[in-house]
């Protein structure tokens, strides 16, 4: 009878995504799985809300040095890819490909730094969950006097995966939320390719 109740417990802790965690455990875990985009590629979307221009979402890929994000802004289509050197912009509109030096890093590999160490300066704590998720709310905690800190962040984590499902914030006037995370980029999906825009004109700014 032991061994079986025994086996009945295993079961139902397996059947509801495991023994309780910690939220602390559960966003060290979160960190592990994302910083294997270092290595392997990070794909996200990154949705923008802000006044007077409306919602619209960024896909981001990134690899290593290189990035690839495209953005549709009141219709406007805007793909930027960017190595180490060298960034690509091409406007739908103009129908033109601009070309400068890199000023930044890669777009993806931005966003997914800042989920590392995500509840440093703040409060965070398990306010809900659900057969596939765990809802965690992230509160600025008075001593982080970092301004540009949110002071509110809601993450959504993966109970299969323990990958970010969503993290949600409000930055000055923009509402921000992070979604569609997964690892896995190849090369040849963040690398520009002049032929896939024929008749595109080309203005070098290097």
């Amino acid at each position: 009878m032991r061994r079986f109740i025994i086996a009945l417990l295993a079961l139902t802790a397996l059947s509801t995504g495991g023994f309780a965690q910690s939220v602390d455990e559960i966003v060290a875990r979160m960190e592990k799985e994302v910083a294997r985009g270092e290595t392997e590629g990070t794909s996200l979307t990154m949705t923008m809300k802000i006044p007077m221009i409306g919602e619209f979402d960024t896909h981001i890929k990134a690899i290593g040095d290189n990035t690839r994000s495209e953005a549709v802004i009141k219709g406007e289509r805007i793909i930027m890819w960017t190595d180490k050197n060298t960034s690509w912009t091409y406007d739908s509109k103009k129908n033109e490909i601009e070309i400068e030096n890199s000023k930044s890093d890669s777009d993806a590999n931005k966003e997914a730094d800042m989920l590392k160490g995500i509840t440093s300066g703040y409060k965070a704590s398990l306010v809900g969950e659900t057969a596939d998720s765990w809802h965690i709310k992230c509160v600025k905690d008075k001593s982080n006097t970092d301004k540009n800190d949110p002071k509110r962040m809601n993450i959504v984590v993966s109970k299969k995966t323990y990958l970010p499902i969503s993290v949600t914030a409000k930055a000055s006037i923009a509402t921000v939320s992070l979604k569609n995370f997964s690892i896995g980029v190849s090369p040849e999906e963040v690398k520009f390719d002049p032929s896939a825009f024929p008749g595109a004109n080309v203005v070098d700014k290097r």
